[in-house]
């Protein structure tokens, strides 16, 4: 039993780091927009597209593994460590604009907190391991992250939404690195 806890843990952190970007966009959308179709719109996608991005991300990785053999674990894991950076950088760096409130621009957004799955999704393909729960395990986190964005917006907790992002990055980073150790 313990086998299934150490090999499962690393994707549920890494499901809980790229949902944190998730989390802050749904805090944003809830201060703006507080219809529940809206959300669950947005919720839906973000599930969505945080099995979409990983799979095809995973697929990727599993292509470059066959040809790179020994160094797609190291590369997976200066990934894990970019995309980390990437995300504590963006936190800092980041506008201060609204999110769109059309449906498109509501998709649209889906698909851009999602994109760092497709980069993370690169690097469990490298690793070789079990693509449908890992992606399933991805949406479903992030959906429930998207959700409670929503819910603590509508208890004005802004603050929360502007540093959880590079919370993320953090623990990205730092699995990254633990991979290339």
């Amino acid at each position: 039993m313990m086998f299934f806890y150490d090999s499962v843990t690393p994707y549920v952190i890494m499901a809980i780091a790229v949902s944190m970007d998730a989390l802050s966009v749904s805090l944003s959308i809830g201060f703006s927009q507080r219809r529940l179709r809206w959300w669950l719109y947005f919720v839906m996608l973000v599930g969505l597209f945080h099995v979409i991005m990983p799979l095809a991300g995973i697929f990727f990785g599993d292509m470059l593994s066959e040809q790179l053999g020994h160094m797609a674990q190291h590369i997976g894991g200066w990934l894990l460590v970019a995309i980390g950076i990437q995300m504590i950088m963006a936190t800092f760096w980041q506008s201060d604009r609204q999110p769109p409130l059309t449906a498109i621009g509501l998709f649209f957004l889906a698909l851009t907190v999602s994109l760092d799955s497709f980069s993370v999704g690169i690097s469990i393909g490298m690793l070789g391991v079990h693509v449908f729960v890992i992606a399933l395990l991805f949406g479903f986190v992030s959906m429930v992250f998207t959700w409670f964005g929503f819910m603590l917006s509508k208890y004005g907790r802004k603050w929360l939404g502007t540093y959880s992002e590079a919370i993320g990055g953090v623990v990205l980073a730092i699995l990254g690195l633990q991979m290339v150790w």
